[in-house]
């Protein structure tokens, strides 16, 4: 975040009751960061051992594990050490939003503990959870369509037609019964997020989202 970003000072809408004044980490060079692994050492991993992180974890740094790529002797040297694929990207981007929208049991990440994250954090009164007795309820979201308006959806993408060549049958990954689409690949998901999505949510979800 920019030093001068108008959320840092925002007590309300951002952080509850509180300015954020740290600043961005820095950007470390392949050595620098080749010589902070090299003094965490090796973690032996395995289901006997159970779950171990490097001393000073979440409090100096985050590191897990020390990649054995960094055994390479040209590793340290690396101007890029990670390729990330950009329609994988997508898919992932295009499969959590479509999922908490249309509210996907299971697959959704409107979840309890995202709300108790919101309520910590957040000046979202709308969204805290509802505490009856032994039970929790959790209110309906702004962002999120009801069960008839998913059906709409869902209904028009088992309706339509693309031009040879533009997109995959979609309508043979949408399963009405369950409300759900299954089988959608990384091209279909570029197709959802730049023409589809739009066009769905524009006149059912409120202007503000």
């Amino acid at each position: 975040m920019l030093p001068n970003h108008r959320y840092r000072k925002n007590r309300n809408d951002f952080f509850v009751g509180r300015v954020e004044k740290n600043v961005a980490p820095p950007h470390l060079s392949s050595e620098e960061l080749h010589d902070i692994i090299s003094e965490y050492g090796d973690i032996v991993f395995g289901l006997q051992l159970g779950k171990k992180k490097f001393h000073g974890f979440d409090l100096t740094h985050n590191w897990v594990k020390r990649s054995i790529f960094w055994e390479l002797f040209y590793w340290k040297t690396n101007l890029l050490h990670h390729n990330f694929n950009v329609m994988h990207i997508k898919k992932n981007v295009f499969e959590k939003i479509f999922n908490t929208v249309m509210d996907v049991k299971g697959k959704t990440k409107d979840n309890i503990k995202a709300r108790l994250d919101i309520a910590l954090f957040y000046n979202r009164k709308n969204m805290d959870l509802v505490y009856d007795g032994s039970q929790v309820a959790k209110p309906r979201a702004g962002f999120m369509l009801e069960k008839n308006t998913q059906l709409l959806v869902y209904k028009w993408l088992k309706s339509l037609c693309f031009p040879d060549g533009h997109a995959l049958n979609i309508s043979r990954l949408v399963n009405m019964e369950e409300c759900r689409l299954y089988g959608i690949k990384s091209y279909n998901c570029h197709v959802f997020m730049q023409t589809l999505i739009p066009l769905a949510y524009r006149d059912l979800l409120p202007k503000g989202i």
